[in-house]
């Protein structure tokens, strides 16, 4: 009788401590999937694309806008953006060929004439709202 109970509380043990590990591993699998949506947030931006809505389940999904929603407010609130310059620059100034003819700006330490067409050697933070607005790009030799 004595080997029957053995039996039973070694079974109850190994049954118990496999349930302890399924779950160890499910919740390792989920804070990866947690991890890789944070992820996804920092690569494709505030919207979550079709091909990835596809392969993301609803509370997935609602994660994600959750994240996005909580990574705005704070940029907001400290009125900073995080999703620029997410790559440190190699140098302060660049190169820039002016796409457009934008006339005469007003700089933080100077004024300048852009003329279309007119390469120029600008501060990065000077010409990134123009490269952003298309109005120029980077002239890579």
């Amino acid at each position: 009788m004595q080997t029957t109970r053995n039996e039973d509380h070694f079974g109850a043990v190994i049954h118990h401590l496999s349930l302890v590990r399924n779950k160890r591993c499910l919740m390792a699998y989920m804070y990866n999937r947690a991890e890789i949506i944070q992820g996804l947030r920092w690569k494709v931006g505030p919207v979550l694309p079709q091909e990835m809505q596809e392969k993301v389940n609803y509370l997935e999904e609602e994660y994600f806008k959750d994240h996005s929603a909580a990574i705005e407010s704070y940029m907001s609130e400290m009125d900073l953006d995080l999703t620029v310059d997410m790559v440190p620059p190699k140098d302060p100034y660049i190169q820039v060929r002016v796409l457009d003819d934008i006339g005469e700006v007003c700089l933080d330490d100077h004024s300048i004439s852009l003329a279309k067409h007119s390469l120029h050697f600008l501060r990065r933070t000077d010409a990134e709202p123009f490269i952003s607005q298309g109005l120029m790009e980077e002239f890579l030799e």
